[in-house]
């Protein structure tokens, strides 16, 4: 079919006019569309990812309830153990408690009726010995001489256990005491005692403790004592009683630069009736240190020493903080 020219040129710019329009509007589709997949295509893996992550949460949070659930059990569990070893300490320490109570009313009574019959042996003795000292021979006064000689010294560790049983039994009444005057009065008493002996006494000034008097002033004798003792083979000596600082705790000593001892048997140095040199080359039968041990324990502190022998010892010890 034919086309009128005036047709034609009527509809060239017609046809030009609809190509452009048509044209211009898919090229700006198709980059929409695009778009669109591309956006819709990371929303997808965001939301993968969030998924994944949500899972791997999940499974941590499963984990974690887990250890959690397993971490009280395990709670549990050492806490019903802690009772029961509570309950047991508790238990423990009230035998012990009843123990100790027994053997102190035990040697605190054997003691009491020791004595009696003691002097008796002792008093006899030595009547017999002044009475009939001319008509016994040599032999019978030695054996007398043992008798009473064997006695008095069951006496002395009679006293000693008697001595231990009121450390142990006395109850402690803390107060704010000045050790430093305690001292100076056990140094003066063991001076006016022997005062031809040669000893410089090194005392600190206003050591404080809160502790028992009468409990600490038997300490520092025992101590002082100790160091008097294991100086006297000295022409001059000295001893000092001071203190030092350990972190927060405050730890007195007394030191000596007498006779010493080794240290291989310290393990024994506080035991009752335990010597650490040959009974005859120094006086005492070895209850001193006992009772200061017990009256630091009573005090919630420790007690220990350092020595050498032929260079002196030092005692240390400690008051706990709740008296």
């Amino acid at each position: 079919m034919g086309v009128h020219p005036d047709m034609k040129q009527t509809q060239k710019p017609c046809d030009t006019k609809t190509t452009s329009e048509v044209s211009s509007p898919s090229k700006s589709v198709e980059p929409e569309s695009y778009e669109r997949e591309r956006v819709q295509e990371e929303l997808y893996w965001l939301v993968d990812k969030l998924e994944l992550r949500l899972t791997e949460t999940e499974a941590r949070l499963a984990e974690t309830k887990t250890r959690l659930k397993k971490e009280e059990a395990r709670r549990k569990k050492a806490q019903r153990e802690a009772n029961l070893l509570k309950d047991e300490l508790a238990r423990q320490t009230e035998s012990v408690a009843m123990v100790n109570g027994e053997l102190e009313s035990f040697s605190y009574s054997i003691s009491h009726d020791l004595r009696a019959p003691l002097r008796h042996v002792v008093g006899f003795s030595t009547a017999l010995l002044e009475d009939y000292n001319e008509t016994l021979d040599p032999a019978a006064q030695n054996y007398l001489d043992c008798v009473m000689r064997a006695g008095r010294k069951l006496e002395m560790l009679i006293e000693a256990l008697l001595t231990l049983s009121r450390v142990t039994r006395q109850e402690v009444t803390p107060a704010n005491v000045d050790l430093s005057q305690l001292a100076r009065q056990c140094a003066a008493s063991l001076q006016e005692a022997e005062p031809e002996r040669q000893v410089a006494f090194k005392i600190a000034d206003k050591l404080f403790a809160n502790a028992d008097p009468q409990l600490m002033r038997s300490a520092l004798e025992n101590l002082l004592g100790n160091a008097w003792k294991f100086t006297s083979q000295k022409g001059s000596a000295t001893i000092e009683f001071g203190c030092k600082k350990e972190g927060n705790t405050t730890v007195y000593f007394v030191r000596d630069d007498g006779a010493g001892f080794d240290l291989r048997f310290a393990d024994r140095l506080f035991g009752p009736f335990q010597r650490m040199h040959r009974e005859g080359e120094f006086e005492g039968i070895g209850t001193g240190l006992a009772a200061v041990q017990r009256i630091i324990h009573k005090h919630g502190g420790r007690i220990w020493a350092e020595a050498e022998v032929d260079r002196g010892a030092t005692f240390f010890f400690t008051l706990g903080a709740k008296h």
